[in-house]
């Protein structure tokens, strides 16, 4: 959470020194910043972190990011009022357009940033590297979201200046606009440090991505290039190359595994971890931090925001599909066993009950067809009653201290090494076939889980299921679900099969109705909007 404490003091000397109030105004879908270059390093530092300061708002992180794609799967169960409940996304909800505008403002604060540090000659080469080294990656990073969600979408590589340039500028084709991402990331790569301990960075940099964070997104970059809807598959050995970048760059200790999977997740941790290489930053300051752990621990507990509100928790089917002695669904470490709510209500997880039940006071656990709700309530020898539900609530998503919704402290994980070694796994099975670099990739990812290693002798096919079972495990609840399934071109039957019916409009997101009204070269939606 480092760059994020000082962008409230930098948007105050950005302010100050080169542009006016009104400037300062956001639009439907741009930032408008000074019209002058910078003229020292505090307001290149300030135009940086300005980027960052886009991605953690009510347009994308904050709320409507997440809740977009976080129950699109059949991993995650839900009420049905929350995130598309039972029958997905419709027209009129606020949360599944409303990222257009936010990535929209990302990439052209970007812009701004790599127009305007180009030309200047007063950075040490290392700060001027990195600052063009992250604004090309954030850049990278918004043509992907906006591919992977709305398909077709404009591709604006210069800043956007209201009193010179039109608002109206076309569509590109999906796999265009994959290919800005991919551009943009190796760009990136090349110009940022390869750790916290190289270049312009050091430990107080945390946060910002690396040179392994570049060529990670743009390995998954590659992966929907190759996958269903543009499937051109010569990019699986573009994936091959880049994941191996990453791979190598772990004989130097960044980035790597850590030994305990929850690490990543727990807020005193996973800021320092060499196994996220990209998030969110969150903090404990006004609107500054995510609404999700709120929705991921069980209703009524004493933290999270003021309180949980339990909308979200995982689905008994899939929990089933775990190997016994996972380490990821471990009840206590990864999945709350017991707690306790705000009125002194101890409640366990019906799948780990004490032994020491006498009887059961009151049945009030049902199964409305998409999952089981409520809870029952148990007498112990001592006398004392608990409580106890069937939700399996994880412990991705936690805050202990924060009392305001949008001030959670825990940060949306959107790259982590695990990730992109099962992305190595799949396009090496999907290019040459189950080869020793497959096995070797997915079965780190397995030991890590405290699983034996794959049986060797699996055809292309079992493979390829094992490895996306593998990732399903891995990533659970952390928002890939959705975009590996689509890609993968199995979404709409793997949730037909989960009882949450879907139809084929609803694998592209609506375009935000602000950039339909304001442009004339966009006249219509994505078919079904």
């Amino acid at each position: 959470m480092n760059y994020k404490n000082i962008i409230v003091l930098c948007g105050l000397m950005l302010s100050a020194s080169a542009c006016n109030e009104d400037l300062l105004q956001e639009e439907a879908f741009t930032f408008q910043a000074p019209q002058t270059f910078y003229s020292n390093p505090e307001e290149v530092k300030a135009a940086t972190n300005g980027i960052y300061d886009a991605l953690m708002t009510y347009d994308l992180w904050v709320h409507p990011a997440w809740v977009s794609v976080c129950l699109e799967n059949a991993d995650m169960l839900t009420v049905n009022w929350f995130g598309g409940g039972y029958e997905g996304q419709q027209n009129g909800s606020w949360y599944i357009e409303r990222p257009w505008k936010g990535f929209y403002q990302v990439l052209n604060r970007a812009n701004t940033v790599i127009a305007r540090v180009e030309p200047i000659d007063f950075l040490d080469q290392e700060v001027k590297d990195a600052v063009l080294g992250q604004a090309y990656f954030l850049r990278a990073y918004a043509f992907f979201e906006i591919a992977r969600r709305f398909g077709d979408a404009p591709i604006r590589t210069t800043p956007y200046n209201p009193a010179t340039d039109s608002p109206d500028i076309a569509r590109m084709p999906q796999v265009e606009v994959f290919a800005q991402a991919a551009r943009d990331f190796e760009t990136a790569a090349e110009l940022l440090p390869v750790d916290f301990s190289s270049g312009a960075y050091s430990e107080s940099d945390r946060g910002r991505p690396t040179a392994s964070a570049a060529y990670g997104l743009q390995t998954k970059v590659y992966l929907h290039m190759a996958g269903s809807g543009i499937g051109e598959t010569k990019y699986y050995s573009d994936a091959i190359a880049s994941a191996t970048k990453v791979m190598n760059a772990e004989a130097s200790g960044f980035p790597a595994l850590e030994n305990d999977y929850m690490t990543v997740f727990q807020q005193a941790t996973q800021d320092a971890s060499n196994e996220i290489l990209f998030s969110i930053q969150a903090t404990q300051a006004p609107n500054e931090g995510p609404e999700l752990p709120r929705f991921y621990v069980p209703g009524n507990t004493a933290f999270a925001g003021g309180g949980g509100i339990g909308a979200v928790s995982m689905r008994d089917d899939f929990y089933e599909t775990f190997e016994a002695g996972d380490l990821r669904v471990q009840f206590g470490t990864a999945i709350f066993d017991e707690w306790n709510d705000i009125n002194g209500n101890h409640f366990y997880s019906t799948r780990n009950l004490p032994d020491n039940i006498t009887d059961t006071v009151r049945v009030g656990i049902y199964d409305n067809g998409f999952g089981r709700f409520g809870d029952d309530t148990y007498r112990l020898s001592s006398g004392e009653e608990i409580r106890a539900e069937p939700r399996l609530f994880i412990k991705k998503y936690i805050d202990e201290v924060s009392q305001v919704k949008d001030e959670n402290g825990s940060n949306p994980i959107i790259l982590r090494y695990s990730d992109v070694i099962l992305c190595l796994a799949e396009a090496e099975n999907e290019a040459n076939g189950p080869t020793a670099i497959a096995y070797e990739a997915i079965n780190k990812v397995r030991r890590r889980a405290g699983l034996e290693n794959l049986a060797a002798g699996l055809t292309q096919e079992d493979f390829r299921q094992r490895v996306r079972d593998e990732r399903r495990h891995e990533l659970y609840g952390e928002f890939q679900r959705r975009f590996d399934l689509i890609r993968w071109g199995i979404w709409l039957e793997t949730m037909n099969q989960a009882n949450r019916p879907r139809l084929k409009y609803q694998e592209l997101y609506p375009v935000a109705t602000e950039e339909i009204a304001a442009n004339a070269l966009i006249n219509s939606n994505n078919p079904g909007w």
